[in-house]
């Protein structure tokens, strides 16, 4: 794509020695091939998600270096620390700098990849189960490793809070809100979001 101005692939602190072995003395765009190809051999599925991804507005206010931090941080603070890759790009795109963020949804075992799907612990350190009249001893309780709504939830609170500290950081009194404009209490409709190619057409009539 058009406008891109920076790339990084983050491994996560507890990195397997095999993905590091998959990727070592690679580019970020050669790290990045290289394991969701892994990925994609992995899934056996036709019709298996291979990642999640998510497209992420930048603070105009910021220089290219500062929103290269901004999204550092937040890559340490929600996605590798919950040991998950991170393969992120910025597009410098005039009047719209944004990335576009990759996330894992398996876990990085010694062995490979792990189940999508994990045990929930209780609050005593044990696996939750549910017992009934078909389960006496309890049915195992599951759930999506790489998270579910409420972690995107999170996760959207969590990044316009990180973008507030670091506009704060650098002299800047505004802020962002990633509310929506109902669950603010404001009387606007939110505008349609217009294509590059909707933009073009506009243009040309």
């Amino acid at each position: 794509k058009k406008g891109l101005a920076h790339s990084e692939f983050a491994l996560p602190p507890e990195t397997p020695a095999w993905l590091r072995t998959l990727i070592d003395g690679r580019d970020a765009a050669g790290a990045s091939g290289a394991f969701w190809n892994a990925v994609e051999a992995f899934e056996k599925r036709s019709d298996a998600q291979f990642m999640r991804e998510m497209d992420l507005a930048l603070p105009l206010e910021l220089t290219r270096e500062q929103n290269i931090e901004l999204v550092r941080a937040f890559v340490a603070d929600q996605i590798t620390s919950r040991g998950m890759v991170a393969d992120w790009a910025y597009h410098d795109v005039q009047g719209n700098p944004h990335i576009h963020l990759m996330t894992t949804l398996r876990p990085l075992t010694e062995e490979g990849f792990g189940p999508k799907r994990v045990p929930v612990i209780g609050v005593d350190g044990k696996v939750l189960r549910v017992v009934s009249k078909e389960h006496p001893k309890g049915k195992i309780v599951y759930r999506l490793w790489a998270g579910d709504e409420t972690t995107l939830r999170e996760w959207r609170e969590a990044w316009a809070s990180l973008q507030n500290v670091h506009l704060a950081k650098h002299g800047f009194d505004i802020r962002v809100d990633h509310r929506s404009f109902a669950d603010q209490g404001i009387e606007l409709e939110p505008t349609l979001k217009l294509g590059v190619g909707t933009k073009h057409i506009a243009r040309k009539e």
